[in-house]
């Protein structure tokens, strides 16, 4: 196993301590080659230099393995909910860290900026600014003394801090709304895939009015059971385990009855609508033959 997956693999159960930061794969190097002097560089020549390109394999690293979680090796049909609940619980081992994942995945690969441009008019008109300190000491304001030694700020020195703190560039905020919904679409159709190969296994395929094959479809999408896992913990909890595990698969499972409810009604309308369509069909012919043995 290559060093790079062996680390990732094994900072998996440092989560729960370090969250998907860069200090979870230090902990990993250092466990793996205790011998490594330098642990940052190596961090570095893996995954790049920065957290967020370190970070974001770990949490893909985590996702992987969730994926794998939610199949089992039991030869039993699981439905939905089964499937589901174990890829939960996983989930919910990551404990109050599970959102730091969320902002991750909302987190550009690199920020976009803009360059800042240089207008020598500009900084003569800011220099002639002057902006007050945005905070002065009582002792300060009250000493007659000291007032005449107070400088005020100009535009244009604050205008240098700012260029040469962003390297002439002007950063611009994103977030990669996508991140999220990959996530959460990601886990539904691994969910549907498992039950589906369950079902064709022993030739249980459902059949609709129209024999179309029916089943969980992509209904439940838009419904994240897993963001009741991002609530923070209670400040008195001493549990192990995740305090708000158990609110969430109740959550699951009401949702999945509202899912499997939602599908009934859908299935005895389209054979309601099928039996209207059968008895136009027969109305309209029984009409035809009138009309043809009366007028022709």
């Amino acid at each position: 196993m290559a060093l790079r997956q062996q680390l990732l693999s094994n900072s998996l159960p440092l989560i729960s301590s370090h969250s998907f930061a860069r200090p979870a794969l230090i902990q990993s190097l250092r466990q793996i080659k205790p011998e490594v002097q330098n642990p940052d560089a190596v961090i570095d020549t893996l995954f790049g230099t920065g957290s967020v390109a370190s970070s974001r394999a770990l949490v893909e690293k985590w996702e992987e393995e969730g994926l794998k979680s939610m199949n089992s090796s039991k030869e039993t049909e699981d439905d939905l909910e089964e499937v589901l609940k174990r890829r939960i619980e996983y989930s919910s081992k990551a404990g109050e860290h599970l959102v730091e994942a969320y902002a991750n995945l909302t987190t550009p690969s690199s920020t976009p900026s803009i360059p800042l441009p240089s207008l020598p008019i500009l900084r003569t008109l800011l220099s002639t600014i002057k902006i007050p300190p945005s905070y002065v000491p009582p002792v300060l304001q009250s000493s007659s003394s000291s007032s005449s030694n107070r400088k005020s700020n100009s535009a244009s020195s604050i205008l240098d801090q700012i260029v040469s703190t962003t390297n002439h560039r002007i950063p611009l905020l994103s977030i990669n709304p996508l991140g999220p919904l990959g996530y959460a679409w990601r886990i539904a159709d691994e969910a549907l895939f498992l039950c589906e190969q369950k079902v064709k296994a022993k030739a249980l395929i459902k059949k609709g009015y129209w024999n179309e094959p029916t089943g969980p479809g992509p209904e439940w999408y838009t419904k994240r059971i897993e963001s009741n896992l991002l609530q923070p913990y209670p400040a008195n909890s001493l549990s192990t385990t995740n305090p708000h595990l158990e609110k969430t698969l109740l959550a699951l499972r009401t949702n999945l009855q509202r899912y499997k409810s939602t599908i009934s009604n859908l299935e005895r309308s389209e054979e309601n609508m099928g039996e209207v369509a059968g008895f136009i069909d027969y109305v309209a012919k029984s009409w035809g033959g009138l009309i043809t043995s009366r007028y022709f």
